[in-house]
């Protein structure tokens, strides 16, 4: 970790001045004031994640004993993976290494514990190869692997999802959130030996077009080859309370051939072409190892 970073990070977290705060139910964050990476956690969104369904859901099905957040920002999502998986092991991983300054003092004040924390990005090389990364400095969540033009651009290390998920047992639930700003398909690529390998996982990952192109990835293949292995749901914009299982919430899963229309249809779902939804990828109907209805019994693999 570079110097210059340890100190922008401990004069962010200890200067008063320098700091936002924003409490989201029981959980207080804090953030840098300058960051719309941290100001967005005034948006209603991150309110409704807190008192979504999901997490309950999600553990009825799957009682998740590792969670990995991939992109863990401020560490909001930690926090929340945390607060709904308490016995779960938590690795989290974020590049930018003032974050990890507000990650530890945010977990600290809501007397939280994590148990990993990786300053690398997560992607399809060789473990622990140095690359560069792309630092929005007024966007923390926007940065990106590719970085645009009048960033700051650091060097980091490279780990694998196959490498953060080795230690779940196959009999074990694993979590995993994938949040890159593009850089999805490799986080994905990295994690094939896991994901062929377990089958009691279940992945919430961001699908948005013009960030994948940003990082030289065409949406609309790394669509085809998700749905060529894995079973994949567009997750709803918000979980209906009276769901009782994870089925009702999901819906149906795309169906290969809707590549090109589910892309554009992402994209329209706002201005300039930068709609994005998330996804849930799930291991094949035929080998999964839990069900997503209340009741049943789980395929045993």
């Amino acid at each position: 970790m570079d110097d210059h970073e340890k100190d922008q990070g401990k004069r962010s977290v200890r200067g008063a001045g320098n700091l936002g705060n924003v409490q989201i139910g029981s959980i207080h964050l804090s953030f840098r004031k300058d960051d719309t990476g941290g100001t967005h956690y005034f948006g209603r969104t991150h309110a409704e994640e807190y008192s979504s369904r999901f997490y309950p859901l999600l553990r009825q099905a799957l009682d998740p004993s590792l969670c990995i957040d991939v992109g863990a920002n401020y560490g909001f999502t930690g926090l929340l993976m945390r607060r709904a998986f308490p016995h779960a092991r938590l690795v989290l991983v974020e590049p930018i290494p003032w974050l990890e300054y507000f990650v530890r003092e945010n977990f600290r004040k809501n007397d939280m514990q994590f148990d990993e924390f990786h300053s690398a990005i997560v992607s399809n090389g060789n473990e622990g190869n140095l690359t560069t990364f792309g630092v929005n400095d007024r966007a923390s969540q926007d940065s990106r692997v590719i970085a645009k033009p009048g960033w700051t651009v650091i060097e980091t290390t490279t780990t694998s999802l196959s490498r953060l998920a080795n230690s779940a047992a196959k009999t074990q639930g694993v979590y995993i959130k994938i949040d890159t700003q593009g850089w999805e398909q490799r986080v994905f690529e990295g994690g094939e030996s896991f994901l062929a390998d377990h089958d009691r996982w279940f992945i919430k990952t961001e699908f948005a077009p013009m960030w994948l192109e940003s990082q030289q990835t065409d949406p609309v293949g790394l669509l085809r080859e998700l749905l060529r292995r894995y079973t994949v749901f567009e997750a709803p914009g918000r979980i209906a309370w009276t769901c009782s299982d994870l089925a009702e919430a999901m819906g149906r899963a795309l169906q290969a051939g809707c590549e090109k229309q589910f892309t554009e249809y992402v994209r329209n779902l706002a201005r300039n072409d930068t709609g994005w939804v998330d996804l849930y990828v799930l291991p094949p109907a035929t080998r999964r190892g839990y069900s997503l209805h209340l009741g049943d019994s789980p395929r045993i693999a």
